[in-house]
């Protein structure tokens, strides 16, 4: 279910920032940005997840580290961006922000996941498909067209897994 959205301007292009801003300076923007949509998203007391899945969240639980907010909120980067795009030689990625090493993550017998790590690059590879009928549009028919996507998506996951719960439940481990 996708929850909240937001635009980050230039969040994928760093080569549009502009050329005076360096590109920690611009990290830092952007990962501050993200700690107070999740903040603004999960406002209310008890709705904050207790995990949190981002591709650069070794930034984040730097930043967030002495915010009481996220004190219980485990911060990792998705499995598939873990292996391929994060130094070994980061220590406080490796001990802090590695999937492995959060339980709660590993479905049956430790051998697969039970969350979906992956689901947001899916969703924005879903989103893609509309990329030519957006192309053209203007903010407000955009953030319109957009907001009503993610509404029929998520009444779609919705009864998907509706459906799924009314069935005998059976349980299957990938290696």
């Amino acid at each position: 279910m996708i929850h909240a959205r937001e635009t980050f301007f230039s969040a994928e292009a760093v080569s549009s920032v502009i050329v005076s801003l360096s590109y920690w300076f611009y990290c830092i923007i952007l990962i501050d940005f993200l700690k107070e949509i999740i903040k603004c998203t999960y406002h209310m007391p008890g709705t904050l997840p207790d995990h949190i899945f981002f591709n650069n969240n070794c930034q984040l639980a730097k930043v967030v580290q002495d915010d009481p907010t996220f004190a219980n909120v485990g911060l990792s980067v998705d499995v598939f961006h873990f292996k391929s795009k994060h130094k070994a030689t980061d220590i406080f990625c490796q001990t802090n922000c590695n999937p492995i090493d959060f339980p709660e993550l590993k479905g049956l017998g430790n051998k697969a996941w039970y969350f979906n790590s992956s689901i947001a690059e899916q969703t924005n590879a879903w989103l893609g498909g509309y990329h030519s009928m957006c192309r053209e549009m203007l903010v407000d028919k955009y953030n319109f067209f957009l907001d009503e996507m993610i509404l029929r998506r998520n009444r779609l996951t919705y009864n998907k897994l509706a459906l799924a719960c009314d069935k005998p439940k059976a349980f299957t481990v990938s290696v």
